[in-house]
């Protein structure tokens, strides 16, 4: 990851780049009300969303970059660097009653066995929230080959093979249930650019 793909994180809640992540902060909000105890936060990147969480929950921040780890380390949460791919149940050993993962499995290769470890960091019952990019309609692929590709490479970078994991909604339901994940309900955005998928240990 690059410094320049870095920095992209702090445009989320700029026009246009809002129009994506509004709808996933949202839902994530109304996740995390939902919630109580201990929660794993999956590729934190700068943690905008935890600004606004309730205070009663208590979390654990894990990236592979150590960047993001520095940016949340002080807003009193736990933070580490993981290494990139790492089956977490057994890098971090402890379980959660919720773990959400925003904008993360679309980056990872071995996502079956991924999605596995992630089942075995909930406790019995534990809820799952992750978002990823739609790749089963037409819209975004175009964008990102078009207008988003054209802003990348003005910023100094390439969009192409950001994204080595791509779902649909169907796909994703699957993976989740292949994982070992009950009550998997999978939605596509408003925008139809990103899907929300909530699922259970």
């Amino acid at each position: 990851m690059n410094n320049d793909y870095f920095d992209n994180h702090a445009r989320v809640r700029q026009f246009p780049w809002s129009l994506y992540h509004a709808p996933l902060e949202r839902d994530l909000a109304r996740f995390l009300a939902e919630v109580r105890g201990d929660v794993l936060v999956v590729g934190g990147g700068l943690a905008h969303e935890l600004d606004e969480a309730p205070p009663h929950l208590r979390f654990t921040v894990v990236d592979i970059d150590p960047r993001a780890i520095e940016a949340v380390r002080g807003r009193a949460f736990a933070a580490e660097v993981v290494p990139a791919e790492a089956p977490l149940d057994r890098v971090l050993g402890g379980k959660f009653d919720a773990i959400y993962a925003k904008e993360v499995i679309e980056h990872v290769h071995q996502w079956p066995a991924w999605l596995v470890g992630l089942r075995g960091s909930l406790v019995p019952g534990g809820r799952l929230w992750l978002s990823t990019p739609n790749y089963g309609e037409p819209w975004l692929p175009a964008l990102e080959s078009t207008v988003l590709e054209l802003i990348a490479r003005r910023g100094g970078f390439t969009r192409r093979h950001m994204h080595p994991t791509r779902f649909s909604r169907a796909s994703l339901a699957r993976g989740l249930r292949a994982a070992g994940f009950a009550e998997v309900d999978v939605r596509v955005t408003p925008t139809r650019l990103a899907l929300i998928a909530h699922a259970r240990c």
